[in-house]
């Protein structure tokens, strides 16, 4: 089953929604900052409502991420199973505060949305 950005609340962040089998991938471009944090948590929580087994965040094309998207990901994490939530990074922009802050001990950062998918 695929969904499409249709299906998410509107914001101003572009995303787009791709089911594959349990699992969710929600793909991710723009600024997380304080002003799209919000934004960004409202559709985590529209995807989380979903109940996947697995959440993948793909946020290759984000350009900046602030400690609000932190936030985001740390509440993701708690509301799925061990390693339900799993990060695709490819740039420092992403994976640094995610590595900085320790939360990638919980959160798998992969290179890949397959990858991430395989684990």
């Amino acid at each position: 089953m695929t969904s499409s950005s249709r299906d998410l609340p509107a914001v101003e962040l572009a995303v787009t929604l791709d089911w594959r089998d349990s699992a969710a991938v929600l793909s991710v471009a723009g600024e997380i900052d304080l002003v799209s944090a919000p934004e960004f948590e409202e559709v985590v929580g529209v995807v989380l409502a979903g109940e996947p087994r697995t959440l993948v965040v793909d946020l290759r094309a984000v350009t900046f991420f602030c400690s609000a998207g932190l936030q985001v990901l740390a509440a993701a994490h708690r509301k799925l199973p061990e390693r339900g939530l799993r990060v695709v990074s490819d740039s420092q922009v992403t994976s640094g505060p995610l590595k900085t802050t320790g939360l990638d001990t919980w959160i798998g950062i992969h290179a890949t949305v397959d990858e991430a998918l395989s684990q």
